[in-house]
């Protein structure tokens, strides 16, 4: 299969010309890894001289492999304590990152790569934190097993920031600031990768690098070259309601599942409710589809990601918190029902398809104003953008499928039966009556007059919700309680005191 010159070399040069650890070498190459990449090609060689590195390349090039090999040849076997620390920014990253390192190593007897992420039972990870080569995990869980001084640092000599512009963010700053104020060890190497390194970026960056080497694979395009990107307008007019807007993009939804072929899907949908209800309505339509968001168990969230992998899903309606670092290799659809904030944020959206040299197609949906600004915004970063055709030729972004996953997607295509009817359920007014919601009815009813009930604030999420749905979800996880309606006087609720050295929460969203 012919691949995009984002992967593409000119040269004839295999791992071999790179690697000497046969080992390894024969896990790259059972892992299905024959040539290297450009980003790999060059990054490979200067990680493996020990010096701290930034590496700067597009999503889906084979970033992961580079601090995969850098840091199996960093370790030494015969010493059972963590030698390499891996900081992801989220958990189903950090999880990603560990079978990818096991089974580049899989030939290396003894080794032993573990996740530590929030969620999980911290027993366990307690018991694996010290008996690990190479530790891979969040902030949040990474900054807990310090804390508590359940995980050595003092062999630690390589420590890798995956999606280091996600972790220089005010959320996680703190924490890695934290995590490398607790290495024992004086002399480790520290490399950074990102799809994006802004100027501020990398002077946050710098503190934790000396002399850093670069680098960088961008060609002024920041999206993958594999990945055919469109846009459908669903609007009717302007002035329509957030419920209609809604219902359309929905119905664009199955309008582009029935005209474009694709193996495996992913939607990003902003409003967690909406992912529900657009996920629930695509099974009754039997396109097997499963959902994320950060209100669902870890243990759930791992089971869909699971599910995707083993082509038991077609489709995965997500929030952002999938939006960076997964790989799926059959995912060759990428739908943006909601847009996203920001080009930063849609840049890692699309690149969940055309991974490592393939193909894929990647299509917005423009259902107002804002959404009309943002398409322009897009253009005016260089990405190119056209408006969705009547026919999208399958050859242009086919992949040959397994036996196994051919028969698979038959299968998943045999299930797909006639539309169901659209009902979503309509904004809810605060005084709304229970039996209007009960009935899905379009009409909002006055409340009564006599006993008004009070209305508690909707709780804070880290995925977007919109205002009108946050009444109709109900959170699995623990939630900040938002101020109260009415407050009483400061003089009366004095502030509490200020904690010093307060202890964030391990990966409560993350």
């Amino acid at each position: 299969m012919k691949r995009s010159r984002d992967v593409e070399i000119e040269e004839k040069v295999e791992f071999d010309s790179l690697l000497q650890n046969k080992q390894l070498l024969q896990g790259l190459k059972q892992s299905g890894y024959e040539q290297p990449s450009p980003v790999q090609l060059k990054a490979i060689p200067m990680g493996r001289l020990g010096v701290d590195m930034i590496a700067q390349a597009k999503s889906g090039t084979g970033k992961t492999v580079v601090f995969g090999v850098i840091t199996l040849e960093a370790i030494n076997l015969a010493v059972t304590q963590p030698q390499a620390m891996v900081i992801a920014p989220t958990r189903e990253i950090a999880i990603q990152i560990r079978d990818v390192v096991r089974n580049l190593g899989q030939f290396m007897p003894s080794l032993q790569c573990h996740a530590f992420i929030g969620g999980i039972s911290m027993q366990t990870d307690v018991q694996h934190a010290n008996h690990s080569h190479i530790i891979v995990g969040t902030p949040g869980r990474l900054m807990a097993l310090l804390e508590c001084k359940k995980l050595s640092t003092t062999h630690i000599k390589l420590v890798v920031l995956d999606e280091a512009d996600k972790l220089m963010s005010e959320t996680f700053y703190p924490q890695i600031d934290y995590i490398f104020s607790k290495m024992k060890s004086t002399v480790f190497q520290v490399v950074a990768f990102s799809a994006t390194f802004t100027e501020e970026l990398l002077k946050l960056v710098s503190k934790f690098l000396k002399d850093p080497q670069t680098v960088c694979l961008t060609d002024g395009v920041p999206t993958l070259d594999g990945v055919q990107q469109y846009y459908i307008n669903t609007s009717i007019s302007n002035d329509e309601s957030s419920l209609q807007r809604y219902k359309h993009k929905f119905q664009a939804v199955e309008k582009i599942l029935g005209q474009v072929p694709f193996y495996q899907g992913m939607i990003f949908v902003n409003s967690l409710p909406r992912s529900m209800e657009l996920s629930r309505w695509l099974n009754e339509m039997g396109w097997k589809s499963g959902h994320i968001h950060a209100g669902i168990t870890q243990d759930k969230r791992l089971s869909v990601m699971e599910d995707l992998r083993d082509f038991k899903l077609r489709l995965l309606v997500c929030s952002d918190l999938i939006a960076r670092g997964i790989d799926v290799d059959r995912v060759n659809l990428v739908i943006n029902l909601d847009l996203p904030w920001d080009v930063e944020t849609y840049l890692h959206r699309v690149g969940r398809t055309g991974r490592y040299g393939t193909s894929g197609i990647a299509i917005n949906l423009i259902g107002g104003a804002e959404d009309e600004e943002f398409l322009q915004k897009l253009r005016d970063e260089g990405i190119h953008i056209d408006k969705l055709p009547d026919k999208v030729s399958h050859n242009e972004y086919v992949k040959q499928l397994t036996e196994s996953d051919q028969a698979q997607l038959s299968q998943h295509e045999s299930q797909k039966i006639e539309s169901k009817p659209l009902i979503l359920n309509h904004k809810q007014d605060k005084s709304s009556s229970s039996s209007s919601s009960n009935n899905n009815s379009m009409q909002k009813k006055k409340p009564k007059k006599k006993h008004p009930k009070p209305q508690k604030p909707a709780p804070r999420y880290t995925d977007v919700v919109y205002q009108e749905d946050n009444s109709q979800f109900q959170p699995s996880f623990a939630w900040e309680p938002p101020r109260p309606l009415h407050p009483e006087p400061k003089a009366s609720t004095p502030a509490p005191a200020q904690q010093t050295n307060a202890f964030i929460p391990p990966d409560l969203f993350f």
